[in-house]
């Protein structure tokens, strides 16, 4: 399979989702766009679990989760790990730039969800602004030289 544009820094996703068919979906289209899904869970346990037995460049993160551990309280543990951390929900919480690099709104589609990643890569990756997507929203500061 042919990808027309791989993935540079980020390449291992943790999806974190508690729609089972949300979940699918993303995977399927993460997969798709050159990822290596390495685990999709629906809860901040399991994916504390997963964070700490793999190596994760990236989450892509529902902020409502099954289980007791919150989403914001997943979002700042991959923070503190270096891990670049996606929020994908229903609408961005205000204090998502303390959590988070990026957060999209639902509904989307796939192309903004590879969008919003591929973002998310350009600001980490390369310290550039990224491209606009839609119903994206970044919270970006350039890296000192």
């Amino acid at each position: 399979m042919l990808f027309a544009s791989r993935p540079s820094c980020i390449k291992r996703l943790l999806v974190i989702e508690d729609d089972p068919l949300v979940a699918f979906d993303y995977e399927h289209t993460l997969q798709h766009g050159g990822y290596d899904v390495v685990a999709t869970v629906d809860s901040g346990e399991a994916a504390v679990a997963v964070m700490a037995a793999e190596a994760v460049d990236a989450i892509v993160l529902d902020l409502g989760l099954a289980g007791h551990l919150s989403g914001r309280e997943v979002a700042r543990l991959a923070r503190d790990r270096g891990v670049a951390v996606l929020l994908v929900t229903g609408q961005c919480p205000d204090d998502a730039g303390e959590i988070a690099l990026a957060c999209l709104n639902k509904p989307h589609s796939p192309a903004a969800l590879t969008g919003a990643l591929r973002a998310i890569e350009t600001m980490i990756c390369k310290n550039k602004a990224p491209r606009k997507v839609a119903g994206l929203q970044t919270y970006w500061q350039p890296k000192a030289a």
